[in-house]
């Protein structure tokens, strides 16, 4: 399974939704997601990708696609 599969099932977790509605351009406002379950999606992933993300680099953040290119790039 590859990154972005493997985000987009913590995320449809997380979020309560189906995997199926998440695309690598999805944004969280698309998602109906708010800060609190942008927060509890990082804390997944850094736990389920073994790697830290900073505060500051949540804000590059704008779409799925874009986490999925943070966490490839270090791990």
């Amino acid at each position: 399974m590859d990154t972005f599969e493997k985000l987009r099932a913590l995320i449809a977790d997380v979020l309560g939704i189906e995997p199926g509605v998440i695309s690598p351009e999805s944004t969280p406002e698309e998602l109906d997601a708010d800060s609190i379950d942008m927060l509890d999606v990082v804390g997944e992933a850094e736990q389920c990708f073994h790697v830290e993300i900073p505060d500051e680099a949540l804000e590059g953040f704008k779409t799925v696609g874009d986490f999925v290119a943070y966490i490839d790039e270090r791990v």
